[in-house]
């Protein structure tokens, strides 16, 4: 929303310029600051609707500014910048209360316009909830023992969805407090779409409720989310009559968060009231914020854990898996083999047509490797042009016969370019997990291989025995 007072704070003044021109281009007020203490100066002087923070401001860090922003204006949404990913550091900034972690390199005007707008949008949210809860304090004065009792509910609400760090942990936590908040006979929270995995869902009953009407209570419900998820219902539109009614009063909420659908349902025999109504919405609400945290949760350790050109894991996280699975071979007794993957003149396909050609060679043969072989296998980019793949319950034997059909299925590939085409081929070195060895021994080995196919004339497979292909 055009005039909304936003920080913006970033010891680049390059980027600071930008950023600022960016911003008050789509209207907004912006107020910039070269470090942190700027940063606290500004705050000083009115109230902002958000935050932009470098995390490596001089005098504060952006962590620091966070928490004195959360501890004095907790309704001021803040995102931070980064020039590296590091998981440490964006989960402590979403612990504090940051609404979004964002890396400097390759970040894009339009992706920052979204994540600002959808800061500001959560903003406008909780400070209309503020609002609606003011409203429902007021009416306290008349039902004072009653309408406590809610104002505490709203309150579990909140801090129990803000620890849960997981779609059942959300699911229970919601329908827990609507159920403990509402007297009703019969409450529903069918939840799909991508990221959850397997559809999931939560039902509470009355024990007096017959078999036959909870049966039909279920079914609308599921019939409810099929169609919504189907697109059959227009949101633009009041929702139409539903089908098959199941009891005399229904009270529903259908949240759409990314890809991911929720429906709230609750009925009973006695019609709900207005009030009634509109804390079943504040709660529905709340559940919608814990979704949209757990999906930005799991965004950001993707982005820890993920290389950003192949998609593929990282480095990092590579060396965390090879240990975890030497200790499960040495424990069950089960082989373990590593094949370690070097593109042969990459180099050459750099300087002769330039890096993006380069690093589309690199992405396709990513999503080769990672389609060729099993779901239990681990693919990895080690850096540059190296790529390793880990292979739970293979022997060498079998790690050399996958290591010489990668081989060939990349030497046969083209890679479609602008200006025509270009093949490749990679070196592999094959190694398995020996008695006595540990995982850093086991790189060494694939790697001494690696160098071996290398020396002999590349686009070879060699073990420790000797080249195969």
């Amino acid at each position: 929303m055009p005039g909304e007072k936003i920080l913006l704070a970033d010891d680049d003044p390059q980027m600071l310029g930008l950023l600022n021109e960016f911003l008050a281009g789509q209207g907004y007020q912006v107020a910039t600051a070269a470090d942190g203490h700027q940063a606290l100066a500004a705050l000083e002087t009115g109230e902002f609707h958000l935050a932009l923070l470098d995390l490596k401001l001089p005098g504060l860090s952006g962590l620091q500014v966070l928490f004195l922003i959360k501890a004095h204006s907790p309704e001021t949404e803040v995102i931070l910048f980064t020039g590296h990913a590091g998981l440490e550091s964006a989960i402590e900034a979403l612990r504090l209360g940051a609404y979004d972690y964002l890396l400097k390199s390759g970040l894009r005007l339009a992706d920052l316009q979204a994540s600002v707008e959808r800061a500001l949008e959560r903003h406008r949210l909780a400070r209309a909830n503020r609002e609606l809860v003011d409203h429902l304090r007021q009416a306290q004065e008349e039902l004072a023992q009653r309408r406590a009792a809610e104002l505490i509910q709203i309150r579990r609400t909140g801090e129990s969805l803000a620890g849960a760090l997981t779609w059942e942990q959300i699911l229970e936590g919601l329908l827990n407090l609507i159920w403990e908040s509402l007297p009703l006979e019969v409450l529903a929270l069918e939840v799909q779409g991508a990221g959850v995995g397997m559809p999931l869902e939560a039902y509470r009953r009355q024990p007096d409720l017959g078999e036959t009407t909870f049966q039909h209570f279920k079914t609308w419900a599921k019939a409810q989310i099929h169609l919504e998820a189907q697109g059959e219902t227009d949101s633009g539109l009041p929702d139409p009559p539903p089908r098959q009614t199941p009891c005399p009063a229904l009270l529903w909420e259908k949240v759409r968060v990314g890809e991911v659908l929720a429906l709230v349902a609750a009925g009973r025999q006695a019609p709900f009231s207005p009030e009634e109504g509109e804390l079943f919405r504040i709660f529905t609400l709340q559940g919608q914020a814990a979704l949209k945290n757990l999906l930005l949760f799991q965004q950001v350790e993707s982005l820890a854990l993920r290389d950003g050109l192949t998609g593929l894991y990282n480095f990092r996280h590579f060396w965390e898996v090879l240990g975890h699975q030497v200790e499960l071979s040495r424990r069950y007794g089960r082989p373990l083999a590593m094949l370690f993957l070097d593109l042969d003149d990459f180099k050459v396909i750099n300087d002769t047509l330039g890096h993006p050609a380069g690093d589309l060679v690199l992405k396709t043969v990513a999503a080769y490797l990672e389609g060729a072989v099993r779901q239990a296998d681990v693919v990895c980019r080690y850096g540059g042009e190296e790529f390793v793949v880990l292979l739970p319950y293979t022997s060498l034997e079998q790690g050399l016969l996958l290591a010489e059909r990668l081989r060939l299925g990349v030497s046969q590939m083209a890679v479609p370019l602008p200006d025509g085409e270009v093949k490749c081929s990679v070196s592999i070195g094959v190694a398995g997990l020996d008695p006595g060895m540990d995982g850093e021994a086991l790189v060494q080995a694939a790697d001494a291989a690696l160098y071996r196919a290398k020396e002999a004339g590349k686009n070879r497979v060699c073990g420790a025995e000797g080249l195969v292909g």
